[in-house]
């Protein structure tokens, strides 16, 4: 089996190639620039060949959608918090449906960690929105 093929059948593997495609995506929709939207396109790409070897959970994904789009109108509107919370705790759990096949220790760890790069990853985009040009 081909190593990338092995590395996608895992679902670290897969995880990482989600988080990575959905960080490249939005800093390439705010910084309009080459080289984040081709990397955005790969990790989409790689995401959906490791989705053709195993199929994700589709709740899954849907609150990791759903988070977000809370973690966007957290710096969009003035919710003092609460969407931003909500955010990161659907994408905590999104992380944690898209993990099954994990152990619960190693699973809670990887949840929690992709949710806070979610976060920062909305965080800089809208920084970029909101800089001078």
């Amino acid at each position: 089996m081909p190593f990338a093929v092995a590395v996608l059948n895992h679902p670290l593997g897969t995880f990482a190639s989600l988080t990575a495609a959905v960080v490249a995506a939005l800093y390439a929709a705010q910084s309009r620039r080459f080289l984040p939207m081709f990397a955005a396109a790969g990790f989409t790409m790689l995401t959906a060949l490791a989705f053709l070897i195993a199929p994700p959970n589709a709740a899954g994904l849907a609150w990791l959608c759903f988070g977000i789009a809370l973690l966007h109108a957290e710096f969009l509107w003035p919710t003092f918090g609460v969407a931003g919370l909500l955010g990161v705790g659907s994408t905590a759990w999104a992380s944690w449906l898209l993990l099954a096949p994990l152990a619960p220790i190693p699973r809670a760890a990887v949840a929690a960690v992709g949710a806070v790069l979610l976060l920062g990853a909305v965080a800089r985009t809208m920084r970029l929105r909101t800089l001078p040009p």
